[in-house]
């Protein structure tokens, strides 16, 4: 543990795994309190969607979508790859990033090894968002799989929702990860605050939240797609 870390240090990094953790499982959860979320709803329209999908002869157009879809992850899947390589090379140079920082105002001057465990946490985020991301572009694949496979016609209604239903748990799955990456995305914005100084990293880490929270649980987009559902 480098001898220069402080307690709010410690303080800014609790509360950021705190705030990270939070909004992920309100957002799993809060629906069993009755409260709609973005997500939710979305979850909700991917149900509809992949029932409507058996219903048609054409599905061509519904692998298109998806497409576009796999095509998202893929390029943030990508981006996290070269992210993860610049970090790792940030190591080479830490004095000169130290130089580089001790001409910013009011930043906080640490030590080497202060500044490496500080790079090190940015690494782990983006690890951890890669394989969200990867995890999410494979469940899109299986989704597709399970299109192709699907047959033309289904001998009762039973099998129709239960395939249905089994596709749209694939294709959520897919889009839950994938917005599990993008957090990770996100949250690592508000880590680069704690390379200036932990009370900025406090204030970043908040910041990000409330604008991850008003976007799940209060957003123009989430009231009208709640609008169209009724």
């Amino acid at each position: 543990m480098p001898p220069d870390i402080s307690v709010w240090d410690f303080i800014s990094l609790f509360l950021f795994f705190a705030a990270w953790y939070s909004i992920a499982w309100i957002g799993r959860h809060r629906k069993d309190n009755e409260k709609v979320t973005l997500s939710s709803i979305s979850k909700s329209y991917r149900n509809q969607w992949m029932l409507h999908l058996l219903e048609r002869e054409n599905r061509m157009p519904d692998v298109a979508l998806i497409g576009n879809l796999m095509r998202s992850v893929s390029f943030f899947a990508s981006t996290s790859i070269l992210i993860l390589a610049s970090l790792i090379a940030v190591f080479g140079v830490v004095d000169d990033a130290l130089k580089i920082f001790h001409d910013i105002p009011y930043a906080q001057q640490v030590s080497a090894a202060f500044w490496k465990l500080k790079l090190f946490l940015m690494v782990l985020i983006f690890v951890y968002a890669f394989f969200k991301l990867v995890w999410s572009l494979r469940q899109y694949n299986s989704t597709v799989i399970m299109i192709g496979a699907a047959p033309d016609t289904f001998n009762t209604d039973e099998e129709l929702f239960s395939y249905a239903n089994n596709l749209g748990v694939v294709l959520n799955r897919s889009s839950q990860h994938f917005i599990e990456g993008m957090r990770g995305f996100e949250f690592a914005l508000a880590a680069m605050a704690w390379f200036i100084h932990p009370f900025v990293f406090i204030f970043a880490t908040i910041f990000m939240s409330l604008v991850i929270y008003r976007r799940e649980f209060a957003s123009r987009t989430m009231r009208a797609m709640i609008d169209d559902e009724e």
